[in-house]
C-alpha cells in the first residue's frame, strides 16, 4: 500500500507545496499575528518536516505535538475554528493550483481535520 506522500508525489512536491502555502499563510493578515515572532524559514522547515513524517506515516505523535505546538496561540490569542478554516483553506488553494488531483486532495483534507480538535486543544479543554 502507498502512502499519501508516494501518491502525493514525494518529498519534492511537498517541499513545493509548504513554499506556496506558507506565502499565502504568511501574507494572510488574519493569520499574520500569530507568526509575529516567527522564523518564516525555520518555519516553513519545520512544516515541511512535519508534513513529510505524517504523510508518510510516521508520525505517531501528530497529535499531541499539533496540540502542544498550538496550545499557547488557542489560549493566549485565541485561535479558533475560523482561523483553521483559513489554514486549510490555503492548503486546498495550494494544492489545486499544484494540480493535485481532487481525491488526493479530498484525502490530505481529511488528515488535516483529524488534527483540528488537537490543533484547537478542543480535548483537553472538554476532559478538564
Amino acid at each position: 500500500m502507498t502512502t499519501l506522500l508516494q501518491r502525493i508525489g514525494g518529498e519534492a512536491a511537498v517541499s513545493v507545496a509548504v513554499e506556496s502555502f506558507y506565502d499565502k499563510v504568511f501574507s494572510d493578515p488574519v493569520l499574520l499575528p500569530f507568526f509575529a515572532n516567527t522564523d518564516f524559514v525555520k518555519q516553513r522547515q519545520r512544516q515541511r518536516k512535519f508534513l513529510l513524517q505524517f504523510m508518510d506515516g510516521k508520525a505517531p505523535n501528530a497529535n499531541e505535538y499539533m496540540r502542544n505546538a498550538h496550545k499557547k496561540y488557542v489560549h493566549e490569542m485565541g485561535l479558533n475554528n475560523t482561523h483553521f478554516d483559513i489554514v486549510a483553506g490555503h492548503l486546498v488553494t495550494t494544492l489545486k493550483e499544484l494540480n493535485v488531483p481532487a481525491n488526493l486532495i479530498a484525502e490530505v483534507g481529511a488528515a488535516l481535520e483529524s488534527l483540528r480538535a488537537d490543533v484547537l486543544d478542543e480535548r483537553a479543554s472538554a476532559v478538564a
